[in-house]
């Protein structure tokens, strides 16, 4: 990429083969940073952030235009942030969603690519899901009512988890609503709507407004506060499904935080169906078996996969919840009914050779 960007003068070819070389390395975000002299172009590739170019500066704004034109944002604007999207057409199309970011330097803008087919091809084992995994997954989206968390950082692959349970909802005749920020991936059959914070519509706001649309599914992008905490508690508890996402550090953790976040612990005992927490790792090729080979472009790494640990919430965990015991309490008691851990799983993936031991410790610990 260095030696081929070179050859390119103006900023429509330059955008062109930077999205080229991201689609062909299956990159998930492009970083177009400003750097004073220079601009630097980084990819993320299976979860580890590349390296791929410098662009003289005096191409900053000429790219930055083309990218605002692509993207249906102002182009008159520079010094407040702006969002937009666009569809990359090709044996894969994409949708690609851009953010621009006001900087010392000027503007920076960073790309997330969205291949428009991986939600509807996906299944819970290709994720990376066991079947003891799956069996509880499946249990707990065929119910009417409840609630399921999956929780888990930044870029662990919470939407995806999410997704794939609404793809498999929706061959039922249900009526599905999902509250999205942003919308990543475009669901066949469901109403996707985006909630917009910086316009006034919170999470909560949009579950209260999605509740008159007689839905059958909701999935609630996070919850962030205890209002939306509280708004999706409360419609799982009137015969809705609720799917949505927490952020901690494992999948027991979410109930002792929904309860200091206010939630009564009898309504959250009798909504909470399972909780998922997860990570994503990055597999072993299989050409190559980590010696590196073109497949791979010599980095060993050939996608990533989950990690994961699934909690079926039980009779016993809804009277523990009553009591607000620890997350601790909840953990030695899902230990003694067979509960398989985060590490657990990742060191059982290291076995089977989807992982490596080093990649489970980096991404859990480091």
């Amino acid at each position: 990429m260095k030696e081929n960007i070179s050859q390119y003068s103006s900023a429509v070819e330059i955008i062109d083969a930077i999205i080229a070389h991201a689609v062909q390395v299956q990159a998930s975000d492009i970083h177009c940073d400003p750097q004073g002299s220079s601009i630097l172009i980084r990819m993320r590739v299976h979860g580890i952030m590349e390296k791929i170019a410098t662009i003289p500066q005096k191409l900053h704004e000429e790219i930055i235009a083309r990218l605002k034109i692509l993207a249906g944002a102002r182009t008159d604007l520079h010094i407040v942030p702006q969002d937009g999207r666009w569809k990359v057409e090709g044996d894969i199309p994409y949708n690609i969603r851009i953010s621009f970011m006001p900087t010392y330097h000027g503007e920076n803008a960073v790309m997330r690519l969205l291949p428009i087919h991986t939600v509807r091809d996906v299944s819970f084992s290709k994720l990376g899901f066991t079947p003891d995994h799956e069996r509880s997954i499946y249990r707990a989206i065929t119910k009417t009512s409840g609630l399921i968390l999956v929780t888990g950082p930044t870029g662990s692959g919470k939407t995806t988890t999410l997704h794939t349970c609404l793809i498999q909802k929706a061959r039922e005749p249900l009526s599905i609503i999902t509250l999205e920020d942003p919308i990543e991936y475009e669901l066949p059959g469901i109403r996707q709507v985006y909630v917009r914070q910086a316009q006034g519509m919170t999470f909560a706001q949009g579950l209260r407004s999605a509740l008159r649309q007689d839905p059958d599914v909701i999935m609630v992008g996070e919850i962030r506060d205890a209002d939306t905490a509280r708004v999706a508690i409360h419609t799982a508890l009137t015969g809705h499904l609720v799917l949505s996402t927490l952020h901690t550090n494992s999948s027991l953790e979410a109930i002792p935080r929904l309860i200091d976040m206010g939630i009564d612990p009898y309504l959250l005992a009798s909504t909470l169906r399972l909780v998922i927490g997860q990570r994503l790792v990055r597999t072993v090729c299989s050409g190559c078996n980590l010696e590196g080979c073109d497949m791979c472009r010599q980095s060993g790494s050939a996608g990533r996969s989950v990690i994961a640990e699934v909690c079926d919430i039980d009779t016993r965990m809804k009277e523990m919840m009553l009591k607000k015991v620890s997350s601790t309490s909840y953990q030695s008691y899902a230990r003694s009914k067979g509960f398989v851990s985060m590490a657990e799983d990742g060191l059982e993936k290291v076995e089977w050779g989807v992982t490596t031991q080093a990649e489970v410790q980096r991404v859990l610990y480091e």
